[in-house]
């Protein structure tokens, strides 16, 4: 079995115990690390930041009471990430921070890129566990404990596994 160094770097995962479900992606994928997914969803929320702030802007503008304003803007940047992640993660199986770190997105079943309704429960997911107190930090870290494919939760309810771009591709490409 590899080292905890194995696994944070991104290298081979040994097969589970158990038999995997019918159906279910093999072992043996290159698991992305963990410092490249936290890093790769950090630049995901920078460029989101820059590209909901027009919108959020316009909204709050137009909008002219007090708290209805702040809720406005809340749900124009909600409504930015769950129609740009999930089309990034359907079309292309990463968003531009994952791709800028070699990140790809796939199902867990049988490695291909996830639909778009699977990306987007994927984001409805963290988005809603995100704003819950604690529940989203719980979230963040469950990448730490969760055997052997080490998902947090939204990945592990949308059925989506993060993986190393290049030597996923590169498997892909042996297995045919």
């Amino acid at each position: 079995m590899p080292s905890d160094h194995a696994q944070a770097t991104g290298t081979a995962v040994p097969p589970p115990g158990p038999t995997p479900p019918a159906g279910q992606y093999e072992s043996g994928i290159v698991l992305a690390g963990r410092a490249r997914r936290l890093a790769a969803r950090v630049l995901d929320m920078a460029v989101w930041a820059v590209v909901s702030a027009p919108v959020t802007g316009l909204v709050t503008t137009v909008t002219q009471q007090g708290d209805t304003r702040a809720v406005a803007g809340m749900g124009a940047a909600a409504l930015v990430w769950l129609v740009l992640h999930p089309l990034a993660l359907s079309r292309f199986g990463s968003t531009l921070g994952k791709a800028a770190l070699g990140v790809r997105i796939v199902r867990m079943r049988d490695g291909s890129r996830p639909g778009f309704l699977q990306a987007l429960s994927r984001e409805c997911c963290y988005l809603f566990l995100t704003v819950i107190p604690l529940v989203g930090l719980v979230n963040a870290a469950s990448c730490l404990w969760d055997e052997p494919y080490h998902r947090c939760w939204h990945d592990n309810i949308a059925g989506t596994l993060a993986v190393d771009r290049k030597a996923f591709a590169a498997r892909r490409a042996a297995v045919g």
